[in-house]
Parts: structure tokens; C-alpha cells; sequence
């Protein structure tokens, strides 16, 4: 069976505010977005409107509105952060999100190619309620996700362990270099 993610998810589009608040909120922002489900910190902002609609939670998936390449699934986000204009939060209703966010990761980029002649790709409410999700049955949904979100955390951990190599053969040189100073 194949559905429209409009029937399996709630779609929250986080439009750029003009608002200014008394208290400065913890803020996902697009820039500190990155590939494999990496975020980059969060910034403080007053001019955010903190909201049930812009509240980033556990299971949700983001999308970037503009050149979206890629998804981040929330696996595990501390209380009280919201998220910035030009994100879109996915709340899975009917199917396994992190199987949701998989489907939506190898289809987001097919939108994006799919914008020719665009200077600017972005991605509005049709494009997204649109996307056909196969609907498999829970079990499958759970193996193909957590297969995915295993998948990442190898990659991340094999990307670390480069990182420290790279440190490792850096100061060995440099000791080399310096004669053990």
C-alpha cells in the first residue's frame, strides 16, 4: 500500500517571524543542520515564536525549505528547543519515524533535481504533502530504520575515529620534528 505523507505525518512549516520576545529560546537554525543526522549546536534567539508549532521533539524529522539535501531524524533532543524559519518539522502519525525519515531522505533530493531552472531549490507544502510513503508492515518499518539510524552512527563513529588518526599521526610527526619535545 502506498500513502501521501499529508495522510501519515503532520507537516509544520516554520516560517521566519517577526517577532520579538522578552526571553531569548534555544533555536535549531538550518546552518546547524548537517548531513548524517549531525547538528551543529543551537543558537539563542529572541525573535522566534516558541510554540507548539516550532517545538522540535524526539521522533520528529527536519528538512531545510530552502536546498533541502537531506534529513535529520531527532533521535534524542533535550526540552524547550524550536525550531528557526526556513525549517520543516515532519511528526510521523501512522508509520515508524525513523522508517519515515529514511523514505524521506532518499526522497527529498528526487524534489530538489526535480526544481530545475530554480537559482534557489526550495521545497513548499505540495511538494512534501505529495511524496508516496510504501506502507510495510510496523515490523519492517522498525528493521528498515533501525537499520538506518545504525548505519549513520557507524559512519559518524568511523568519521571520529579519521579525526583521531589524523591527531594521532600529526603529533607523532610533530615529535618527530622536534625531536620528542
Amino acid at each position: 500500500m502506498i500513502r501521501k505523507l499529508k495522510e501519515i505525518a503532520e507537516i509544520r512549516f516554520c516560517l521566519a517571524q517577526r517577532v520579538i520576545s522578552n526571553q531569548k529560546y534555544k533555536v535549531l537554525t538550518p546552518i546547524k543542520l548537517l548531513e548524517n543526522n549531525v547538528i551543529d549546536g543551537f543558537v539563542y534567539d529572541d525573535r522566534i515564536r516558541a510554540n507548539d508549532d516550532t517545538k522540535v521533539c524526539n521522533g520528529d524529522i527536519i528538512v531545510k525549505r530552502i536546498s533541502p539535501a537531506f534529513v535529520n531524524y531527532i533521535d534524542k533532543i533535550e526540552n524547550n528547543i524550536y525550531a528557526s524559519g526556513n525549517l520543516i518539522i515532519i511528526s510521523a502519525i501512522s508509520v515508524e519515524p525513523k522508517y519515515l525519515a529514511y523514505i524521506l531522505n532518499n526522497e527529498i533530493p528526487k524534489i530538489t533535481q526535480s526544481l530545475s531552472g530554480a537559482k534557489i531549490p526550495a521545497i513548499g507544502r505540495s511538494d512534501l504533502e505529495e511524496i508516496q510513503i510504501p506502507i510495510l508492515p510496523i515490523e519492517k518499518q522498525r528493521a528498515i530504520g533501525d537499520l538506518w539510524q545504525k548505519s549513520i552512527e557507524v559512519y559518524k563513529l568511523k568519521r571520529r575515529l579519521d579525526e583521531l588518526e589524523l591527531v594521532k599521526t600529526k603529533n607523532l610527526l610533530s615529535k618527530a620534528i622536534n625531536g620528542g619535545k
